[in-house]
This record gives C-alpha cells, sequence and structure tokens, in this order.
C-alpha cells in the first residue's frame, strides 16, 4: 500500500473518531437553579435537566425527602412531601460515557397550616367585639375566608383572621372558616359565633359582680434569634401568634426575647395588644442599659382596654449577677373594667440564672433573698405577682448536692416557708408532678404572688398550656405557658389603700439642674427640688409617703424622701422638697429639705448623663404619680401646663410665658397658690 493511500486512511478514521460522542470530554451539567419552597401535601415536581454529555443520561439523589419520588431517567422530582423541614438534596447526573455532574439543592418543605382556635367568644348585640383566630404552620402570609355560613351583620373577617365589629341580631351562627397559606395549602374548621342580648352572660362567662383578670408566663425560646433555638424563625412567630391569640390572656410576662423587630410583628399580629421590652427607653424609665438588642430580654404583653402600665423600670440592678445578667423587669399596673373601676397590680418580671450546678444553684438562691428583701421592704402591702422562668423548682431543686448526692433544697424554700406572705400558684403542679418544660419533668416556670392578690386568685385555676403544634418543642420553644386566674369580686373606684378615694395629689414641677454656688464652678445642689400640689377639698396626711429618682427605686440606692407622720398638704396648696436644707426658704410651713440626705437627680443625655425618673410613692409603696426626663436646663424647671392640672403635659418652665425660670411653692407666674 503507498504511503499516500495509508495516509488517505488515517485521516479518515481520525474524522470518525472525532465524530464519535464517545470521544467526547464534555460531559453532562446540571442546572444552577433554586428550588421553589412547597408545604406538606401539595402536589409538587421539579426537573434537574442536565445540559451536554452523551445520552442517555441517568440522575440519582441523595436522599429525597419523606415522600417524594424520584425518576432517574427524567431527573424529575415528585411530591407531596410528608415531613416539614429545611432539605439539602445532592443530585448526581451521569452519561453514556461514564462523565458525571453533581450539584446539591436545597429544598424547603413547610407545615401544613392547622387551625388551633377550638371555639370563638360570645359577643354582644350591639357591643364591640374583636376576636383573633389562630392557626399554626403554613407558609406566611396566610388568609382567612368565609367558606360557608354567614357572619352576623355589623361582624366583619379581614384576611389576617380578625373578627371584629358591632354585631346585630341575636342567636348562634355557624361558620365553616378556612385558612390557607402562600402555597395554597388550606385547613378548614367550623365553629359558632353566639351573639347574646345586652346584659346576657355568655356561655362559662363571667358572671356580674365579678373583675376577672388573666396572668400568663412563657419562655418563648431565642425568640426571633437568627442563630439560636428553633431554626425556622418565620414557623416560630406563627405559632407564637397562634398560642398567644387562641390563649387570650389578659397579661403577659415574656422571657428570652431577642428581637424586637420579631416583638413587634408579633404586636402587630395581636389586635387589641401592647407591649414591650425591658431595653426599650421609651416605655422602660431606668436600667434598660441591663439589656442589649442581641441579648434575651424581659418583655410584657397585655390586653390595652384591661390593662394600664403606670409604670416600668429594671430593678435589683445591684443584685444583677445573681440574676444571671438579667436583673426583673418591673411593671406597676392598673386593671381596669368598662365601668370605671380598677385595681392596682405590680408585676415582677424574671429570667433566673440557669444550669445545675452547684455555683448556678448558689446564685440562684443569693437571687431570691435579694428578691424576697425588695418585696418585704418595698411591697410590703402590695398585690404582687412575680412570674416568669426561674430555672428550678419549688418543692426540691433540680440541683444536686455534691457532698451528699442527693437535690438541694429549693432555691425558693425562703418564699416557700413564708406562707403568711406569699405563695406559689405553681406549687400544686410542681408537687403533682407536672412539668413546665417540652423535654424534662421539672416544673420551673413559677407564678409567685403575695398574700394581698392570693386573697383574689382563683383555686386550682393554674394551668400548662400544650400546644397542639406538630415539632412543637424544635419549632417553638422549650417552655410552656403558664396561666392563671384571678377574681377581684367588686373593687373600689379609686386607688388602692384609700378607701375607694383617690387622693388628688400629684407631681406639678421639679428641677433636675441648678445653678453653681455663687462664685463657684460646684453646681448647688441643695436647690434641686419636687414640688407637690393638692387639688382636692380636703388636707391629705403624706406621712410615710415618699420621694424617689430612678436608683432609690429601683432598689440601688436609699430612698431620697420619706415624710414624717402628720405632714400635711392643705386644699389647693403646694408642698416642695429641696434637695438640701440652705434652700428651704426661711419661716415657710410648706418645704422641707429630703431626708435622705439629697435628691441626686441625674443631668440630662444633653449633659453627658442619663436623664432621670421623679416618682411620688405613697405609704403602700404605690406609685401615686411620677415624671420622666431625658435632656435638662441648668436652673429651669419642668413644670405641668396647665399648671396646676394632673393631667398636664410637662414642658419647661418659660413656656408658661412667665419669665419665671422656676417657681417651687407658687403657680408659675409668681403667685400664691
Amino acid at each position: 500500500m503507498s504511503l499516500i493511500r495509508m495516509a488517505g486512511m488515517l485521516a479518515v478514521l481520525t474524522l470518525l473518531c472525532a465524530c464519535d460522542g464517545r470521544g467526547s470530554s464534555t460531559g453532562p451539567t446540571l442546572p444552577a437553579v433554586e428550588l421553589s419552597p412547597t408545604t406538606v401535601g401539595l402536589d409538587y415536581e421539579a426537573r434537574f435537566t442536565a445540559s451536554g454529555g452523551e445520552p442517555p443520561l441517568r440522575y440519582s439523589v441523595s436522599p429525597p425527602p419523606p415522600g417524594f419520588s424520584f425518576y432517574t431517567g427524567e431527573g424529575r422530582l415528585l411530591g407531596p412531601g410528608t415531613e416539614p423541614g429545611d432539605y439539602s438534596l445532592t443530585v448526581t447526573v451521569r452519561d453514556a460515557n461514564g462523565l458525571e455532574n453533581v450539584r446539591t439543592y436545597t429544598l424547603k418543605l413547610w407545615e401544613r397550616p392547622e387551625v388551633t382556635s377550638a371555639a370563638l367568644p360570645a359577643a354582644t348585640a350591639g357591643g364591640s367585639y374583636e376576636h383573633v383566630l389562630a392557626a399554626t404552620g403554613g407558609r406566611p402570609p396566610l388568609e382567612w375566608t368565609v367558606v360557608a355560613g354567614s357572619l352576623p351583620t355589623g361582624i366583619s373577617l379581614t384576611p389576617e383572621g380578625i373578627l371584629n365589629g358591632q354585631p346585630q341580631g341575636e342567636g348562634t351562627y355557624p361558620l365553616t372558616l378556612r385558612v390557607q397559606d402562600a402555597h395554597g395549602a388550606e385547613a378548614q374548621v367550623q365553629l359558632g359565633l353566639q351573639v347574646l342580648a345586652p346584659g346576657q352572660n355568655p356561655d362559662g362567662g363571667p358572671p356580674d359582680g365579678t373583675f376577672p383578670l388573666s396572668v400568663g408566663n412563657w419562655n418563648i425560646e431565642w425568640f426571633g434569634d437568627p442563630l439560636n433555638g428553633p431554626a425556622n424563625d418565620d414557623l416560630q412567630l406563627t405559632n407564637t401568634q397562634a398560642v398567644l391569640a387562641d390563649a387570650g390572656v389578659d397579661f403577659w410576662g415574656l422571657a428570652e426575647i431577642v428581637s424586637t423587630a420579631r416583638f413587634n410583628e408579633l404586636k402587630a399580629r395581636l389586635p387589641g395588644y401592647d407591649g414591650f421590652l425591658a431595653d426599650d427607653s421609651t416605655r422602660v424609665s431606668s436600667g434598660t442599659s441591663y439589656y442589649d438588642a442581641d441579648g434575651q430580654k424581659l418583655g410584657v404583653l397585655f390586653k390595652s382596654d384591661v390593662v394600664e402600665v403606670l409604670q416600668a423600670n429594671v430593678v435589683m440592678l445591684n443584685a444583677s449577677y445573681d440574676f444571671g445578667g438579667r436583673p426583673p423587669l418591673r411593671v406597676d399596673l392598673r386593671i381596669r373594667r368598662e365601668d370605671g373601676s380598677s385595681v392596682d397590680v405590680t408585676a415582677l418580671m424574671l429570667h433566673m440564672k440557669a444550669y445545675t450546678g452547684e455555683q448556678d444553684y448558689a446564685r440562684r438562691q443569693s437571687a431570691a433573698r435579694a428578691l424576697k428583701d425588695y418585696l418585704d421592704q418595698r411591697l410590703p402591702t402590695q398585690r404582687v405577682m412575680v412570674i416568669g422562668d426561674w430555672n428550678d423548682d419549688v418543692d426540691v431543686s433540680t440541683a444536686t448536692n455534691p457532698a451528699t448526692g442527693g437535690k438541694f433544697e429549693s432555691p425558693y424554700q425562703n418564699f416557700v416557708s413564708d406562707t403568711a406572705n406569699y405563695a406559689f400558684t405553681t406549687e400544686a403542679l410542681s408537687r403533682a408532678g407536672i412539668g413546665s418544660t417540652a423535654s424534662r419533668s421539672s416544673f420551673i416556670d413559677h407564678q409567685l404572688v403575695s398574700n394581698e392578690l392570693w386573697e383574689s386568685y382563683i383555686p386550682n385555676s393554674t394551668r400548662v398550656i400544650r400546644p397542639e403544634i406538630s415539632g412543637y418543642r424544635n419549632n417553638t420553644s422549650d417552655h410552656y405557658p403558664i396561666v392563671s386566674r384571678y377574681n377581684f369580686g367588686q373593687p373600689s373606684t379609686g386607688g388602692p389603700g384609700d378607701g375607694g378615694t383617690q387622693l388628688p395629689v400629684f407631681i406639678n414641677e421639679y428641677l433636675p439642674q441648678t445653678h453653681n454656688v455663687p462664685g463657684t464652678e460646684t453646681p448647688d445642689y441643695d436647690q434641686q427640688f419636687v414640688e407637690l400640689v393638692n387639688t382636692g377639698t380636703t388636707a391629705v396626711d403624706l406621712g410615710g409617703w415618699k420621694i424617689h429618682d430612678a436608683n432609690s427605686y429601683a432598689g440601688s440606692d436609699p430612698v431620697r424622701h420619706v415624710f414624717p407622720s402628720g405632714t400635711m398638704i392643705q386644699p389647693g396648696k403646694a408642698y416642695v422638697v429641696y434637695s438640701g436644707p440652705t434652700a428651704v426658704p426661711t419661716g415657710v410651713t410648706n418645704a422641707t429639705a429630703a431626708s435622705g440626705g439629697g435628691l441626686y437627680f441625674n443631668r440630662g443625655v444633653n449633659d453627658g448623663s442619663s436623664g432621670d425618673t421623679v416618682y411620688l410613692v405613697r405609704a403602700d409603696n404605690t406609685v401615686q404619680d411620677s415624671a420622666g426626663y431625658q435632656d435638662t436646663t441648668v436652673g429651669i424647671s419642668y413644670n405641668r401646663s396647665p399648671d396646676g392640672s394632673a393631667s398636664g403635659s410637662w414642658v419647661l418652665h418659660p413656656h408658661l410665658l412667665t419669665d419665671l425660670d422656676a417657681s417651687p411653692g407658687q403657680r408659675a407666674n409668681g403667685t400664691a397658690f
């Protein structure tokens, strides 16, 4: 064979080899796509069609989510899925030449929505009505509709699940309600809305002559924290809303709230509720610096038509270490009825030191001593509740004594033993072996009440709410909510401890920052003052009443002034407490110097300090009045506007169109009261 012919044959063979796909070095490539999320129970299809490679292509996946099927010849994933979660799918494609490509995809599978509202509260014809329907699961936003039956005239249902309006027409209205998530997954429930005649009591509702209050506490595990606690923050929010809406409790003490934004979103989903966290300086007068934006925080949530917050402070700051760096949040409350009657209650929220080590136990025990001293000394006759995550039990401790091998006694034995003054509404549940957490049998989420509040406690009303939420421990919280109920009967229409008469004494003026002592650069601190005014028609004995600033009110410093017995403030007159004796005018009978050595008001934030709060506290340790400030101006007081009005707003003194910068003991224009 000639060399030319042989060369030609080699060229043809080379060309044939070049045209044979089996000789190609280009393998298949899976698509770079994101899988659409879905909800349990819905039809689903996704294709992983690869480009390139020598047919036939074969696909595999490891592992497919529960309930899904995978077709290896088509690279097709078919639902529905059966278990919610965040799944990672590793898909492999291999061509006829053995070349392969591997890519990992993520697929989010939402829990199917489920209605948790088991009943609707009754409405009254012509009266205002509002109720939030509750559901768990589903991809937000959830949308509610009526699919059968009809609402009473005057009542509407919003897509967010809020029933509200003024119903007309008595009777029972059967309804079928549907909730649907963003993917179209749905759940239905059949409920009845009863509309009663005016004056008729709903089934199971409070009869006339009662004054009910429900109180709950709940540690919502790392609420809103993207790195800790339940992994799906959206689902935790939805479940939390469902639990709170379904419970319908008047006042909640909350623990372990991390994200303020998530907390505000929770409030927005609960119409009729207000609330705040311990680091909110606009609502909490002092101690907010002990809590930060990224840490666990205490908080409150309450029905704004039932509960009025008089004051809020973070207290017992000097015992912060023993409280695990989370000193209690104190909130002074006024519980109101539609008829105008009210009852004052002080609530303290706490989150005790965690863990079961010997030192952890010792710190809880030390915190309990500090707490009891605080309550005994500052709130000896007040209705008080202390609620939250106590991180230990009241029958016997969860911590082991290494010396004996047995359990320590409860770190809260000082309260358990003082049966004349305190009681745990949760103690019976603890001794019955009931647990308050989703993973242990111990009861560590307690409610302590003073003997004054125990008188109104409804016996055996305390219960543990165990929500029927699939995967609750992993997607909502490791703690269960605790709820107790009270009945104050027929309270007086006035404040506590005054026989039904609300004393008309209030703070009218105060001076927080003074001029310097003449000829020096030292402020004349004695000139600080607080002016009280009595707008009533009879004299009031101020004996035992107190003046506090934020630190003394929180217990960090001694009380600033205690009025001696027999100190009278006459009707229509003023009484002034100066910081020091050199400021008291000679010969006056309606002024005195602070008994505690000074008022010690802080300068303002504008002058490098923190601002402060002035408190007028009655002999029974309830807050009569208070005033907070952020900024100060040297020598210029804050005064009520209008002057002498208990409901007046606070303004700098010159804003009252007077030439005076301050007017202690006189009207704003300098004339006598």
